[in-house]
């Protein structure tokens, strides 16, 4: 099989497309991280006002990702990054024209509410549409789009600081949702949902259109047997005990993936660089851009790691190095040293490095990939509100906590907490490389 996959260009097409969502999720999340100082401002904003500020948007994420699922199974994989791609513009025009603290607020929850929705819709609809073999590479661009929008949302925080035009630092997001919502005409939706519909001849046709080789037609009997049998999966069917489990790792694995503490870097790296002592808000808005890029370069190297060396052992590595990191970073804080500037710079750098190629791109991977298809999308939603809410509460807490326990105490805390997870992964993460969708169902059924 692995000689033999073959894919055309239209999926290539398709599978970058289908990704592309994942920079307006990284965008969207990474933006106010510049912008808070300028919002701050503007609005006289307290510390609870900043924290809501940043938080909202996840509480948006939380709506849309539970809604996604059920959208997702009636109308289809497509139509529903679609939804997700007008959440973006619709929100980002409220922020724009904003002249309240309220206003912005209600900006952000719209655009949490395109977020949840693409942060399920997106990693599906590529799972679905992938082949087996280049199935966890093709999940791993939306990881990758999102490090690219985070970047691209950092450089525009700079480039906008100067004259601290907070309205064009959002507004630019609007014009690659336009993108998006364009291109989603020339895409198909994917087989599996296809098939579950009873759309054989539909399903056929766009298995021929995406793959070069012959190899889905022996497949497609294990795809329309999985199809007949999973057409109805509710809560019922979720909550049996065999499912139970799987669904609870799912769970468990979509939090990790937060409350080891990614985004309180993604969202407030310039507070936490002006706090190790750089003098000016441009000069934290320009290490952030650092840390942006080795994000976005690492999560291109998680490509050539995860077809050589699979899901679980990346995420134990790479746990492993984010706890050491933070370590570091917590060390740092805690002496005083005068080169705490430099520490923090290269310990936030290799934390996120670390994260870039274990729990960003294959939490994505692993969820698209575990729950059996009668239950994918209901499966799937649950497990990424689950991710939601455990970023807004480290969002919502990150200030307070260095407030109560000091800048040291609160990494340190968070390193313990990779230590935590990476047991976790230790006990209860299967590999899934280069099987199909199918032989993961069964395997983790048995």
């Amino acid at each position: 099989m692995a000689n033999k996959e073959q894919f055309t260009v239209y999926l290539l097409f398709t599978v970058l497309v289908g990704a592309f969502g994942g920079f307006l999720f990284g965008f969207h999340t990474g933006v106010i991280s510049g912008a808070l100082m300028f919002l701050t401002t503007s609005f006289q904003l307290s510390i609870a006002d900043q924290g809501m500020v940043v938080s909202i948007i996840l509480l948006g994420g939380l709506a849309g990702a539970l809604l996604a699922g059920p959208i997702a199974d009636r109308v289809g994989r497509r139509p529903t990054i679609g939804l997700s791609a007008s959440m973006f513009v619709f929100g980002t025009l409220f922020i724009v024209l904003s002249n309240s603290y309220e206003m912005i607020l209600l900006g952000r929850f719209i655009n949490g509410i395109g977020i949840g929705v693409i942060s399920l819709s997106g990693p599906l609809f590529l799972a679905e549409i992938s082949p087996p073999r280049h199935r966890g590479s093709f999940v791993s661009l939306f990881q990758l789009a999102i490090a690219i929008g985070i970047l691209f949302s950092f450089a525009t925080d700079y480039y906008f600081a100067s004259s601290s035009n907070w309205r064009w630092m959002f507004g630019v997001g609007i014009f690659p949702a336009l993108f998006l919502m364009l291109a989603l005409f020339f895409l198909p939706e994917t087989p599996p949902w296809l098939l579950k519909s009873g759309l054989e001849e539909r399903a056929i046709k766009t298995l021929m259109r995406l793959r070069k080789d012959t190899l889905w037609k022996s497949q497609i009997e294990a795809m329309k047997s999985s199809a007949s049998t999973h057409k109805h999966g509710g809560w019922k069917v979720l909550l049996t005990p065999r499912l139970r489990t799987i669904l609870i790792i799912g769970l468990i694995l979509s939090a990790c993936q937060q409350v080891t503490g990614i985004n309180t870097v993604i969202y407030y790296a310039p507070t936490i660089f002006e706090a190790a002592g750089y003098q000016s808000a441009n000069s934290a808005i320009v290490a952030t851009l650092l840390i942006g890029t080795v994000n976005t370069l690492m999560t291109l190297v998680s490509f050539w790691l995860l077809a050589k060396f699979g899901r679980r052992i990346l995420l134990l590595v790479g746990m492993f190095g984010m706890g050491i990191s933070l370590i570091f970073l917590s060390a740092a804080f805690l002496i005083k040293t005068q080169l705490i500037a430099g520490i923090s710079l290269f310990s936030i750098m290799a934390y996120v490095s670390f994260f870039a190629f274990s729990l960003g791109p294959i939490t994505w991977v692993i969820l698209s990939e575990i729950f059996p298809l009668k239950v994918r999308s209901l499966a799937m939603s649950i497990a990424i509100g689950v991710n939601w809410i455990s970023n807004y509460l480290v969002s919502l807490t990150f200030l307070h906590l260095i407030n109560f326990m000091g800048t040291a105490g609160t990494f340190f805390f968070y390193a313990l907490i990779c230590g935590v997870s990476f047991w976790f992964v230790y006990r209860f993460i299967p590999e899934t490389k280069d099987k199909t969708l199918e032989e993961i169902e069964a395997d983790l059924l048995k």
